[in-house]
């Protein structure tokens, strides 16, 4: 068994809550380099807010992961993934806080070790995650003071699936072509030809679009 999934953060009641922690995490992934763990929720924990990593102050939720790599010299593209079921959903919420646990996450794991999750299982579809983490940025003070990278189109890709092939050894273009011809294939192409519901915006999109609906409006 060379693939551990481990739920960490999001504590069921506070008998439990010691054991959300991640500070396991980094000397369990030291003792055994061929294993690979995948820490479910990432230690994020909704009443903790999430700021810049200080190693020096008392840690809770996101940095207790970081904690735990940094201490036991656990470096980023290491063994440890971290996923982010129901972490994202929470985090899409506040900017701030999303900036800095994302780029933690990004920093201390490594751009290859950050899983899509979304527990949509508990809260139906995902699609505003998917639209919110498509769209989000973190600020360039933010990189330049803390070190965090710069969320690109290829860093998305990675999260949204490339990594967690590589982590089981799926080639995403096999999964392309199969997953064209199954049923959720075959109804996504009948969607696009004709979309019902559309979900489509209406009124002005861009400024010109903008001005002239203004226009009319004197």
């Amino acid at each position: 068994m060379k693939v551990i999934c481990i739920h960490k953060g999001l504590p069921f009641g506070p008998r439990s809550y010691e054991h959300s922690q991640c500070g396991d995490i980094g000397p369990i992934a030291k003792r055994f380099p061929d294993v690979k763990f995948l820490i479910y929720h990432s230690g994020f924990v909704t009443t903790v807010r999430e700021q810049a990593y200080d190693a020096a102050a008392k840690r809770d939720g996101v940095d207790t992961l970081i904690h735990s790599l940094d201490e036991s010299g656990v470096k980023p593209g290491s063994n440890v993934y971290a996923e982010l079921g129901s972490t994202w959903r929470f985090l899409m919420r506040d900017p701030a806080q999303a900036a800095h646990a994302m780029g933690k996450l990004f920093r201390y794991c490594g751009e290859d070790n950050v899983l899509w999750g979304t527990d949509s299982i508990w809260y139906g579809s995902p699609q505003d995650q998917i639209q919110a983490f498509r769209t989000f940025p973190i600020s360039a003070e933010l990189r330049e003071k803390h070190g965090y990278p710069q969320i690109t189109p290829a860093l998305r890709a990675k999260v949204f699936g490339l990594n967690a092939a590589r982590v089981y050894g799926v080639s995403a273009a096999e999964v392309k072509k199969f997953a064209a011809r199954d049923k959720v294939g075959q109804a996504k192409l009948a969607y696009q030809e004709r979309p019902e519901p559309h979900f489509r915006t209406w009124g002005p999109k861009t400024r010109r679009e903008f001005l002239r609906f203004a226009e009319l409006g004197r």
